[in-house]
Order: structure tokens, then sequence, then C-alpha cells
């Protein structure tokens, strides 16, 4: 039989572990100090993609007098680039779409039924005309309340008689949605009332003169046509009549002064916007509730809407 084991009676020694001192005091209490922030970019330097420069350096920079420049996104500027080529190829597909409607309306076949209908338009607008003449009474030029007249040409381009043709090319309205200035004279009022179907005129204000001019104003110059931006090219048209800028060609043709007759001429016909709706363009006059004929003062309501 064997005895105990010399280790039962034996007492286990236990160690204890040892641990690491605490660190000091002094060095504990010390704050954590953050790390620095990154310098600001530069005025040249970009800012990082999707983010916006902070509020804070915005007034900074606004206080110290530089100048920020404006942040943009990009999905707004390829936003921008893709509208500008969807206009582009819209303006191209329009312009195509009507130039193949005028070729296509240059070969088409009219039947026998148009040309009587075109030949009896014109026969029945020279009669109308013939008859305004015997009918009404011109009043005298001196009489009207001013000197100034602005016609505004309205439809009729294929149906028209020749005589009447030729009146409105005398008065430089060839066109549809052309206007011209006109001195209030006894030949021009005779030939505004021999093509009225086809014109509406009054009188105008200074501001829409001012504005007709300023804004859709061209001129001719050694028979090329030329935006009124150069006093110089004005001067070199018209000095001769001591007309050597804008301000002078406004007056020239507002007041109805002696050298009207150049400086209208000098003038090319403007070009006036498409109508709205409530603008029908018929040949029915306007004391009757249609568009055309003698509008008074009237016609600067026309002249906003279509300037």
């Amino acid at each position: 039989m064997c005895g105990p084991s010399p280790l039962s009676n034996a007492k286990v020694i236990r160690t204890k572990r040892h641990r690491l001192p605490n660190p000091s005091p002094s060095r504990s209490r010390l704050p954590t100090s953050p790390p620095p922030p990154p310098p600001p970019p530069t005025l040249g330097e970009p800012y990082a993609a999707g983010k916006a420069p902070p509020a804070k350096e915005l007034a900074g920079m606004a206080e110290e007098g530089t100048q920020q420049l404006p942040f943009v996104r990009e999905t707004v500027l390829k936003k921008r680039k893709v509208n500008e080529d969807w206009a582009v190829k819209n303006r191209e597909r329009k312009a195509a779409k009507r130039q193949r409607r005028r070729d296509d309306g240059k070969g088409a076949i009219k039947r026998p039924e148009d040309f009587v209908r075109e030949y009896r338009n014109k026969e029945l607008d020279f009669v109308k005309m013939r008859t305004r003449l015997k009918v009404r009474k011109l009043p005298p030029a001196e009489s009207l309340s001013s000197k100034l007249i602005f016609a505004i040409r309205i439809p009729g381009t294929t149906d028209l008689h020749p005589h009447m043709r030729k009146i409105l090319g005398r008065l430089r309205l060839s066109q549809i949605l052309t206007g011209v200035f006109l001195k209030a004279t006894d030949a021009n009022i005779k030939r505004l009332l021999v093509v009225e179907p086809f014109v509406t005129y009054g009188f105008p204000n200074l501001k829409n003169v001012k504005d007709l001019i300023y804004k859709k104003g061209r001129g001719f110059l050694d028979k090329e046509p030329f935006p009124l931006t150069s006093n110089d090219l004005i001067e070199k048209a018209l000095g001769e009549h001591g007309i050597i800028c804008l301000e002078d060609l406004v007056h020239a043709i507002a007041t109805v002064g002696p050298h009207f007759k150049e400086a209208s001429r000098f003038l090319m016909p403007f070009k006036l916007k498409c109508p709205e709706r409530r603008l029908q363009m018929k040949k029915k006059p306007y004391k009757d509730g249609g568009d055309s004929g003698d509008r008074g003062d009237k016609i600067n309501e026309v002249i906003e809407k279509l300037n």
C-alpha cells in the first residue's frame, strides 16, 4: 500500500501577478490636443467633388476683400450641357421641317378650283378697293392728331392683286409681320386706304418709337444691312443730314423732322414677332371687330405685343 503523496500536505504557494506601475499623474492630466485642421484651399484650388466651402471660410474671405468663385455642382453642369445640345438639335430639326414643307409646296399640283378661287379673290379685292376710294372721304393730313404713322403688314401673299402688290412694294411692306414708319401725307393715306385689308396702322408714341429702333433697328450702308450698334456707321450713312448717333435718329423719326425721308429709308422694315392668339390678323376692319385698317392710338398696344 502506497503512502500519501508528499505533495498532498504541501502548501500551495500562490504568486502575485506583477502589475505595471500607474502612469504619472502629471502625464495623465495633460489634455490631448486634436490634430491640426488641413489648410483651406486657395482661390484657384477647387474643392472636393460634392462639397461646398464652409460658411465661416466664405465670410472670412468676404471680409478680406477676396472674390470667391460660385460653386456649381457637376450634375448641374451636365444638365446644362444636355439642354444646350437638345436646343441646338431641336432648332435644326424645326428648320429642316420648314424647308421640307417649302420644297413640298413648290412641287404641289393645284387643282383648277384653286386657281378659280384665287382669281375671284383678287378681283373681289380690287373691286372693294375702288369702292373704298369712291365712298370714303380721305381726311386732310393737317387734321390728323400726329404726323407719324406706323404701318404693319398682315396676311395675304398668294391672292394679291398686282395693283395692291405694287402699292405694298412702294410702302416697303412686302413681307408679313413687318412694319415701317411713314409720314402722314395725303399720298401715304391714300396708299394705306388702297391696301387697307392687308395692313393695320396708327399713331405710335415716343416710347414705342424708341423701343422699335433700339431692339429691332437695322440700317443700310453700301446696300448691306447692319445692326444699329455703332454710331460711327450711322454717322457715315446719315452724317451729311446732321444725324450722327442713335439718339439723333430717334429724334428725326419721332418728330418727323426735315430729314425724315432719309432716316426712314435708312432703316430697314422692322421684323416683328408672331402675334398671340387673340390677334387673329383678319382682313375685317378693326372698327368692325377685325384687325386691319386704322387703329389710331391703339396701335401702341399691338406694337408692345409684337416688339
